[in-house]
């Protein structure tokens, strides 16, 4: 095997690499050797025709897709030795000549280390939100509070209201018929939670236990369900019960039934603000490190392969195939559902990906120039892990078992916590600004465009779950989608 370095552009090296014929030969006999069993050659049984009978019948190139996966990645690897390269991505392959005389010639395109010129990283001025604590926010957190420990009381007395739990049965008739998905029995609906096809609540509202009416309504013109869409229908409906939620009253009893440290309700005031405090400023300070970061990378020279970002973007996409396969459903079809390409796709991820590598670039720069600092020493890595292993509430021992197993995660581990430290390091010698920074049209158009995509593909996300959901389809077809 030989390797030559062919060129070298912007943190991108192209190899070409020589497999002599004499040994991808021997990778040719090995793809042979495993799917002998599959040719079948007059005068010999299946499975037994020898190496040159079989080239000869079916001729070489049968052979080539095995022998590759079995001759590239060594050779591969031998040249990135060869030529002392830390790969940053995965390979790409051109090849060139393949046959059992002439062997195997491919060129191998590959990233580099990026090249990172730091610029000002100290004393960098960048936007970090305001924290504040309003009263509305604190009788937010108490109403909701009171919410998970109320309590469903019957109603007898009265006809349903807003608000009220109501349990019925509906069957849907279109032109006379039942249709599909428009019925359900001992259904809970709450009065006002906007669920159903809009008048269907509304129509309860006067009614009491007991009643059983009919209740005409229309389905809405752009209806996901194309036979019921603007479609006028007719509800049999049926109510077997009727509660109401009772809060429990705000007052010291309360208090120490839901907080384990206060005892009045001011000092449960006082403990919700501290408590949404530490949750704002936590927010606050992702904010201001990511504009210290991107303040740092704008005043840095950066140079790294386009071969990196697409590798994050194949990240990206294969962890939206897992998401979308929770489901038993196919990440393509959602973007054909959506009306978006795969080439539409990966150009919206690029601006992402560009972000995440050009970060995390400036971060391992600092890193690497203050590696004194931050390196963890022994006994600090670990006080980390027993902090570590506390939080998840197991032993140190079960933690590195669990979590720890292999050198590259105790690696990771430790990588994590230093970055951590960096990064903290960096907002204390950073200058905070409550003056929210302008942003130039081009990057507000951007994000602006990137947040309403978002929020469409979130809400088409929904929809598709809930159409491919069989558990809910009786009651899907007369629910609206809620946002």
């Amino acid at each position: 095997m030989a390797s030559e370095k062919v060129s070298e552009e912007k943190q991108t090296i192209t190899l070409e690499i020589t497999v002599e014929p004499d040994v991808f030969k021997r990778s040719l006999q090995a793809a042979h050797r495993k799917n002998a069993r599959y040719f079948q050659v007059p005068g010999f049984r299946k499975g037994k025709a020898p190496y040159p009978i079989v080239v000869n019948y079916y001729g070489e190139d049968v052979l080539y897709d095995d022998a590759l996966n079995d001759a590239l990645p060594k050779a591969y690897e031998a040249a990135l030795e060869e030529q002392s390269i830390n790969a940053r991505s995965m390979p790409r392959f051109d090849i060139k000549t393949i046959s059992g005389k002439e062997g195997l010639i491919f060129e191998a395109h590959v990233a580099i280390e990026p090249d990172v010129k730091l610029g000002k990283y100290e004393g960098v001025v960048a936007y970090r939100p305001d924290v504040t604590v309003d009263d509305q926010e604190i009788d937010h957190r108490i109403d909701a509070a009171r919410e998970r420990v109320s309590r469903l009381v019957p109603v007898t007395d009265r006809p349903i209201k807003e608000g009220d739990s109501v349990t019925l049965d509906y069957e849907g008739y279109l032109d006379g018929e039942p249709f599909q998905g428009g019925a359900k029995e001992d259904h809970v609906l709450e009065i006002g939670s906007s669920s159903f096809i809009p008048g269907f609540e509304d129509g309860l509202v006067g009614h009491n236990v007991g009643d059983e009416f009919e209740l005409p309504l229309t389905f809405p013109e752009e209806y996901h369900t194309e036979n019921l869409a603007g479609q006028d229908v007719i509800f049999n409906i049926i109510i077997h019960e009727v509660n109401v939620k009772e809060l429990p009253e705000l007052d010291d009893e309360f208090v120490r039934d839901v907080s384990e440290s206060a005892d009045t309700v001011e000092e449960y005031r006082e403990e919700i603000r501290q408590e949404i405090l530490k949750q704002e400023n936590s927010q606050a300070d992702n904010v201001f490190e990511e504009n210290i970061l991107d303040a740092i990378v704008k005043d840095a020279e950066i140079s790294y392969s386009d071969l990196m970002v697409e590798d994050d973007i194949d990240q990206m996409i294969e962890d939206q195939e897992r998401r979308f396969a929770m489901y038993g459903m196919k990440f393509s079809d959602f973007l054909q559902y959506s009306g978006q390409t795969m080439y539409d796709f990966r150009k919206r991820q690029e601006i992402m990906s560009r972000k995440r590598i050009e970060r995390a670039c400036v971060i391992q720069a600092i890193r690497r120039a203050h590696e004194e600092q931050f390196k963890l020493s022994d006994e600090a890595f670990e006080e980390e892990i027993a902090k570590a292993a506390e939080e998840a509430g197991v032993s140190t021992d079960v933690f590195n078992s669990d979590y720890l197993k292999s050198d590259a995660q105790r690696e990771d581990f430790r990588m994590n916590i230093e970055v951590q430290n960096l990064l903290e390091w960096l907002r204390s010698v950073s200058i905070a600004t409550d003056v929210d920074p302008e942003i130039e049209d081009y990057e507000e158009d951007k994000e602006q465009g990137e947040d309403e995509l978002e929020k469409s593909e979130d809400k088409k996300v929904q929809d598709v779950v809930a159409d491919s959901d069989a558990d809910l389809a009786e009651s899907y077809d007369l629910e609206e989608d809620e946002e």
